[in-house]
């Protein structure tokens, strides 16, 4: 009788690999929670890093200018200001505040750079007020720096498949 030797390590490496995908997409879950309960500044505070950068690129431009153009280009101190804002109903759009509901798909984990990882998920979000509906739908990339058993959002570029924002009129909320 023979004895055959297993290798599990592959297993192990799926296991482990799950289990990273589980934590992050978990984590983007209540991200996406916080943001549509308004609850930004909790947000703000326990889920991004002090150097966070937030970005949306212009939808109707394309080629080398697309990367220079953009809708949002936010480091801390702005988005803090602009969560400020949109919360003490400065933002007359947003003010009574929209419902949204938002939907995170296709999580994939794109690097382990062991301090952080570089994270590609697919978004819709749907916004409720004013008598009207809009929705937003597109890429996000993420890069979560990695603490401890958990992240915070260091980047964040939300690429929205829109051609352009006519239609919607405007972007007053977080995507």
């Amino acid at each position: 009788m023979t004895t055959d030797t297993i290798n599990t390590e592959p297993a192990v490496d799926a296991t482990a690999q799950m289990r990273l995908w589980h934590r992050v997409s978990q984590f983007l879950f209540r991200e996406a929670r916080l943001l549509d309960e308004w609850r930004l500044r909790e947000w703000y505070d326990e889920m991004l890093t002090d150097d966070i950068r937030y970005t949306v690129p212009a939808t109707d431009v394309r080629g080398e200018s697309a990367d220079a153009l953009g809708l949002i280009d936010d480091n801390a101190a702005r988005l803090r200001q602009r969560i400020e804002q949109i919360l003490n109903g400065e933002v007359w759009c947003e003010n009574p505040l929209s419902r949204t509901n938002r939907m995170i798909s296709n999580v994939e984990i794109l690097a382990d750079r062991g301090t952080h990882l570089d994270v590609a998920a697919n978004i819709v979000v749907y916004r409720f007020g004013h008598g009207r509906s809009d929705s937003y739908v597109g890429k996000c990339r993420l890069e979560l720096a990695v603490e401890g058993e958990s992240f915070r959002v260091r980047r964040r570029v939300v690429v929205l498949d829109h051609e352009s924002l006519y239609e919607h009129g405007k972007l007053s909320i977080i995507l």
